[in-house]
């Protein structure tokens, strides 16, 4: 038996040594020259015969831990941290309340795999009482020691408990689990998109339309511009973290509510992943180096102070994408380097490619994509800006804006074509 504080709640759990000569097998898996400690539901195998389903007794080990609250804003718009303890009538409503389940495998079927990333990997998950299918974010085994990534984890709950917007995958609960003495593995349920990523859509299509893009592009914005008026950064926007919910057409006489495929009624953006999302609060700068090359901003490479604007970039590297099919910055398209096209914000738009892409479009791309942070168009700017009204165009818009000539072989290549080497 083993004691052990997971996440600041002391448990009492089961750790399990093989010193056997024929082998200790849990779920099919040989312990080698390791300890494991005991889940729930874990399939015990000693030697070639003989096998036990684990499970703790019933209401033994810890109560569970205090649930998170949400942060509120106070009068002068800050946003305030959430309480860490419950106030004595709070903690009477609690006791009345069925506990949290301590081990998200009491609660969840984990079954096939969704994704991997850096960070985490991504798998389909059931709930045991209600049936719901949800995605489990489960992050890679860690010292149970290692403040910096406990720090990491805590942030993004933080951000995630906070968040309730419609264009935002919601966070559903979170778990910390024990792997061995010394490792502790993190959880995170979340709302499950069926529909796939904008990345997806785009390498299907090569390009999207410019209605569809345009649609698309200012429910994005719209989730921006939540996040941001809450001091929070995504720092890694991209279309690989834009998913899709598709309301698919039933009968051919439903009407659309947007300027989708003939087979969609409507779709509904949400923003994922937050694996690298900030919580700034009152100190709104930060100095870490992350995001995906491609698509992150100068101050970002420089490792100068940055704020929201570096989403701003980014956002503007997601359209120019959307509307042509390949990012603005590459090496292809060197020299100069990727790295040094950013700083210096080098890119154009080329010909035939972006011929018959409204001006207005290329008018927010360059506003977008500009090197001094000071001059980079905000979300709210982005937002009224006049390619989301079509009427204002052609009275505030110049028609000016050089299309280049640039030889094929220099052009990189789309996500589409990338997709299929």
């Amino acid at each position: 038996m083993l004691e052990m504080d997971v996440d600041g709640v002391k448990r009492t759990l089961l750790n399990i040594v093989d010193k056997s000569r024929n082998g200790t097998f849990i779920n099919g898996n040989r312990i080698v020259k390791k300890d494991s400690i005991l889940k729930n539901g874990d399939k015990l195998v000693f030697g070639k015969s003989c096998s036990f389903l684990f499970k703790y007794i019933s209401g033994q080990g810890d109560p569970s831990r205090p649930q998170n609250t949400v942060g509120t804003r106070s009068e002068e718009g800050v946003f305030k941290k959430p309480k860490v303890g419950l106030s004595s009538s709070e903690a009477g409503t609690r006791k009345l309340l069925k506990p949290k389940s301590q081990s998200v495998f009491d609660k969840y079927i984990i079954g096939k795999g969704l994704g991997v990333g850096h960070y985490a990997t991504v798998r389909e998950g059931v709930n045991k009482s209600t049936e719901e299918v949800v995605a489990i974010k489960i992050f890679h085994p860690q010292q149970n020691d290692d403040q910096k990534k406990n720090k990491q984890f805590r942030e993004e709950i933080d951000i995630l408990m906070r968040v309730n917007h419609p264009n935002i995958v919601k966070l559903l609960d979170s778990y910390v689990e024990p792997v061995s003495k010394a490792q502790i593995q993190k959880y995170l349920i979340l709302e499950k998109i069926d529909d796939g990523e904008l990345f997806d859509r785009i390498v299907r299509k090569t390009h999207l339309r410019q209605d569809e893009t345009k649609a698309l592009f200012k429910q994005i914005l719209t989730g921006l511009q939540y996040l941001h008026g809450l001091n929070i950064i995504h720092r890694d926007i991209k279309p690989e973290n834009i998913l899709l919910d598709i309301k698919r057409r039933k009968h051919p006489e439903e009407l659309q509510n947007g300027p989708w495929d003939d087979d969609e009624i409507d779709i509904q953006v949400k923003i994922a992943d937050f694996g690298l999302a900030k919580f700034t609060g009152e100190i709104q700068f930060t100095n870490t180096l992350c995001g995906t090359p491609s698509y992150v901003a100068p101050e970002v490479l420089k490792k100068t102070d940055y704020s929201s604007k570096v989403d701003m970039w980014s956002a503007g590297v997601l359209l120019y994408v959307c509307l042509c099919g390949f990012p603005p910055f590459s090496e292809t398209l060197g020299p100069p380097s990727l790295k040094e096209q950013i700083a210096q914000g080098s890119f154009a738009f080329y010909s035939p490619y972006w011929d018959d892409i409204e001006d207005s479009a290329l008018h927010l791309i360059t506003h977008l994509l500009v090197v001094n942070p000071a001059d980079r168009y905000s979300v709210d700017d982005t937002m009224v800006h006049p390619w989301f009204d079509h009427s204002a165009q052609s009275s505030t818009i110049s028609s000016d804006i050089e299309r280049l000539q640039v030889s094929p072989a220099k052009i990189p290549k789309t996500y589409s074509e990338l997709s299929q080497v």
